[in-house]
């Protein structure tokens, strides 16, 4: 990829090596600049900054130390307990979209709202809040993966300073009234003996925030897409509902809602034959990886049937993988169980369906349907 200045790795194996070396690609990565000059200052003088490292962004000892900071919260028999919290909600959404006629746009009313709700109550924000939060949580990726003007650029940094502004008022609370959230256990953490610094705090918050609806909303759309468009796949779901979570595994296999992330060389390296200088950013590609025909037969088709299908890799691997995996597995499970069982099928109101314009990401802007019970 010379017009972008770096490899691209799209080999399952390939993939994983580099994953599974952190000590040999790091994640603390400098590549093309996607805030203007003027947009960034906005953030460094009136916000917190960005790109402070920590989780996804970190590496050893950081990241691990901030990943122990979250972990309890996300520990899978933590998530499995929290199944009827997450139903409840999707109870309730659904029962909303009925009221309204059983129409809707099933991104902007159900599989935004979701997530969003959820990591809202996990981090200890008002749930109410979740619309602010998801036009924060854009404002705070657009232009990943995509060519924005710089108009778009200062407006998504206003966004951003009025993000972290807030966060920052919620961690002040939380270190002189600790309540049971995420963001009191960050607020009242030490590492090495030191309080957590209130940017360090905002910016694993604000990585527990974007990660934490983005990527689920993204497979929720795609689920319910597939629904509307297969019904012979609706009606065994519905018949079979212990299918439910391989249909989540495929979903996560052939449409990866985080599509690509970053690494850079330590050291001159060599991936298959192929010489990576020493700082070279490479695109870690997990959509194309979990196409790869050298391990999934048929790797283009979507295969309810496909045997270890959870091998994919749209969650990552090695100490970088999704934090969140197994909460977006029981988000993503919930709701389209639901779906399946609610509704006796979902029709397409509007046939051609666009995704958001960039390369590291998939996901659909706008699903009407109209679902019949």
């Amino acid at each position: 990829m010379e017009q972008m200045g770096m490899y691209l790795v799209i080999g399952y194996d390939q993939v994983r090596e580099i994953l599974l070396n952190p000590d040999r690609f790091s994640s603390q990565v400098n590549i093309p600049s996607r805030h203007s000059i003027a947009a960034q200052k906005i953030v460094d003088d009136e916000g917190y900054g960005r790109g402070a490292p920590a989780l996804q962004n970190a590496d050893q000892p950081v990241h691990t130390a901030h990943r122990n900071l979250v972990n309890e919260a996300f520990r899978s028999k933590r998530i499995r307990q929290m199944s009827e919290y997450v139903d409840k909600i999707v109870e309730e959404l659904l029962d909303d979209i009925q009221a309204a006629g059983s129409r809707a746009d099933m991104v902007c009313d159900f599989a935004v709202p979701l997530p969003l709700i959820v990591i809202a109550d996990q981090l200890g924000i008002p749930r109410e809040e979740y619309r602010t939060f998801k036009e924060w949580s854009d404002a705070w990726l657009e232009g990943l993966g995509a060519e924005i003007s710089e108009e778009r650029m200062i407006h998504n940094a206003k966004l951003v300073v009025e993000m972290q502004q807030y966060l920052a008022q919620r961690i002040e609370e939380r270190r002189s009234e600790p309540k049971e959230d995420i963001l009191s256990d960050l607020a009242q953490a030490n590492i090495d003996d030191q309080p957590v610094t209130t940017k360090t705090v905002m910016a694993i918050v604000e990585q527990l925030l974007v990660a934490g609806n983005e990527t689920t909303t993204n497979g929720i759309a795609a689920g319910i897409h597939m629904l509307a468009c297969d019904k012979a796949l609706h009606q065994r779901l519905k018949n079979n509902p212990e299918l439910i979570k391989e249909f989540v595994e495929e979903i996560l296999r052939t449409e990866a809602p985080v599509q690509c992330l970053f690494r850079r060389a330590i050291a001159d390296e060599e991936i298959s034959g192929v010489k990576i200088p020493a700082e070279s950013v490479v695109m870690v590609h997990y959509g194309a990886a979990s196409r790869d025909e050298s391990r999934f037969v048929n790797a283009d088709s979507f295969d309810l049937d496909r045997p270890k299908k959870g091998a994919h890799l749209a969650f990552g691997s090695g100490i970088h993988h999704c934090i969140g995996s197994e909460l977006a597995r029981v988000e993503m499970a919930a709701a389209l169980s639901a779906f399946t069982q609610r509704f006796s099928s979902i029709d397409l109101i509007d046939e051609d369906v666009a995704y958001h314009a960039t390369f590291a990401l998939r996901g659909i802007q706008l699903l009407n349907v109209r679902c019949k019970q």
